[in-house]
């Protein structure tokens, strides 16, 4: 029934499989509530989301992640970032996931300073940062226009970056129309993966009347 609910995006429909479940033994089950909480927020209601968080007598992790997906994919980012910090309080340990999510959360808010921080932070846990990790601290700079600096990150990888990478620099120079850097991505990336490169190149734009 959650799933029909999280389909369709029925909001009351999900409140009265809510009010059922509040009303039955199992309403103590961290499942059934991680459900209610993923239903809430795919239906855009992240105060009844947080209303069934709360009152979970117990939470695991996926309870603290969906929370924080539940609020970035509702344009709150600001509290998805709340919401790690309290799950960090209550001695929960953050894994590899954790952070890709709180690093979606910064790009959303075009938190720099911070996700750049976040990405540090995880040295402190043990975490070894994958491409996932990567990628989102390229949309956090590329969001928040800073290409340049999101170029420098790039070079700055332990490994080879993939195509992946400098198409998504590529894209958001695109955005904020910076020619030289866009040519120099595209220059890249046609290096990694010519075929892609090539698939994705815009068309020139045609000469006006004169200019030949």
């Amino acid at each position: 029934m959650l799933n029909l609910c999280e389909g369709t995006r029925s909001l009351e429909y999900g409140k009265r499989v809510h009010e059922f479940l509040r009303r039955s033994r199992f309403r103590g089950e961290v499942e059934l509530n991680n459900r209610l909480i993923g239903m809430y927020g795919k239906c855009g209601n992240m105060n009844i989301a947080r209303n069934v968080f709360d009152r979970m007598p117990e939470r695991n992790m996926s309870s603290w992640h969906l929370m924080i997906i539940g609020y970035t994919e509702n344009g709150a980012g600001d509290d998805a970032l709340l919401v790690f910090q309290e799950m960090k309080k209550a001695g929960t340990r953050p894994e590899s996931e954790t952070f890709a999510l709180v690093l979606a959360a910064c790009a959303r808010e075009e938190a720099v300073e911070e996700g750049l921080l976040h990405f540090e932070s995880m040295k402190e846990y043990g975490i070894v940062p994958t491409m996932e990790h990567y990628m989102e601290v390229i949309n956090i700079l590329g969001n928040a226009g800073q290409l340049n600096e999101a170029e420098e990150f790039i070079e700055s990888k332990p490994f080879q970056p993939e195509d992946d990478i400098w198409e998504a620099l590529r894209n958001f120079v695109r955005i904020h129309e910076d020619m030289d850097l866009e040519d120099r991505a595209e220059e890249l990336l046609a290096c990694l993966n010519p075929s892609k490169a090539i698939a994705n190149k815009l068309p020139t734009p045609p000469r006006k009347r004169g200019e030949e």
